[in-house]
């Protein structure tokens, strides 16, 4: 249950910490959501992939 909270939370806190008058903050709350989902697929793509069993990587 604590980590669905943590999974929308996240995200919400994310969206209101935006700051006010920047240019690269998004109000939109669907094109925020859309956004932040690409950003968390980029950084999942980038992590390096450890084989199971593993604790570091070789």
């Amino acid at each position: 249950m604590k980590r669905k909270i943590t999974l929308f939370l996240t995200p919400l806190w994310q969206y209101l910490n935006q700051p006010l008058l920047d240019n690269k903050s998004v109000w939109d709350l669907n094109f925020f959501w859309y956004l932040y989902k690409v950003q968390l697929l980029r950084k999942c793509w980038d992590k390096e992939c450890l084989p199971k069993g593993s604790t570091h990587p070789q």
